[in-house]
């Protein structure tokens, strides 16, 4: 099975290099623009202590049906998608069910439970996730627990009810992480907490952080007013396909877009979407495996969870 991150970065590549290849949308030349470049700036970003494993700890999430979404590489945070009351629930042939779901975030640390209501992406380490919750984008972080609202961060949405939220995301190796502001696209690096600004021209729709420079790939719609291209598929929802018996992909709808890459120095040239394929879920650094008390099939679980281990040298044996 496919996973659900690897789905929804699928669907975007297919949809735009499909629509590359229209020919309502134009191809600007590379070109050398003089574009100041703001000095960055710095998020002060202090070294969390030293994090216990969360796993051995007490299973969580309750008697419910669902499944994990994606958890930390340390196995500290761990993001559930259940569903509601107590009856099995039933999907459709495109993966659908009309039981309402639930996403938390639970912290094995702190034992805490946080209602969300999207996650965006995670970075390749397992260590970076970033959230959806009340219309603000939140970039959390598994060693220390901490949730950041990205500052300025748009909340708008595009209907696309199968690609991620596009008001963030992570570049292709996770060394950087971007939202979308009224100014451009902020970028911040991971490692340093430096700060800049990519602008694009037009209306930038989504777009993706260098991981080496301080350029980026920008979707941009030239149209003015507030709508989105769509991606036209029978795929009912990101997580849907876990269920789907099938469905297709077939092409766009709305105002075209063009791929853009904004260099450091301003210049602009055609682009390729960027791609990068997505691990959110599985053992964690020690080995362990999350566990729901029950399983009648690989994809849907009956909680509650539990991280399972090998023994450790220290163990008591029984």
């Amino acid at each position: 099975m496919t996973s659900l991150a690897h789905v929804s970065l699928s669907f975007m590549v297919v949809g735009l290099v499909a629509c590359a290849a229209a020919p309502a949308t134009s191809r600007a030349p590379r070109v050398k623009a003089s574009v100041p470049v703001p000095a960055p700036t710095v998020v002060a970003q202090p070294a969390p202590p030293p994090v216990p494993l969360a796993p051995r700890g007490a299973a969580f999430g309750g008697e419910r049906w669902g499944f994990a979404e994606a958890s930390s590489a340390d196995g500290r945070l761990v993001v559930l998608r259940t569903f509601e009351g107590d009856a099995r629930p039933r999907f459709g042939h495109h993966g659908e069910s009309a039981t309402p779901t639930r996403l938390t975030v639970h912290d094995g640390v702190k034992g805490t439970e946080r209602l969300v209501d999207d996650l965006i992406d995670v970075d390749p380490s397992r260590r970076w996730l970033l959230i959806v919750d009340g219309g603000a984008v939140l970039l959390a972080d598994a060693r220390s627990g901490g949730f950041d609202a990205l500052t300025g961060a748009l909340a708008s949405v595009d209907q696309n009810r199968c690609l991620a939220p596009r008001m963030a995301a992570f570049s292709p190796k996770g060394k950087r992480v971007a939202w979308l502001t009224t100014a451009g696209m902020r970028v911040r690096d991971l490692q340093s907490g430096q700060e800049w600004l990519v602008k694009g021209h037009g209306r930038v729709w989504r777009g993706w952080p260098d991981d080496e420079t301080h350029g980026a790939t920008l979707l941009e719609v030239a149209a003015a007013g507030d709508e989105w291209p769509r991606q036209q598929t029978s795929c009912a929802c990101r997580w849907c396909g876990r269920f789907a018996l099938s469905f297709g992909v077939y092409g766009w709808s709305g105002p075209s877009f063009d791929v853009i890459h904004v260099a450091e120095d301003g210049s602009r040239g055609k682009a390729d979407p960027a791609d990068a394929e997505r691990k959110w879920h599985g053992s964690n650094d020690a080995g362990c495996t999350l566990e729901p008390k029950s399983s009648d099939d690989d994809e849907l679980e009956r909680g509650p969870w539990q991280w399972q281990c090998p023994p450790r040298p220290s163990d008591p044996r029984p």
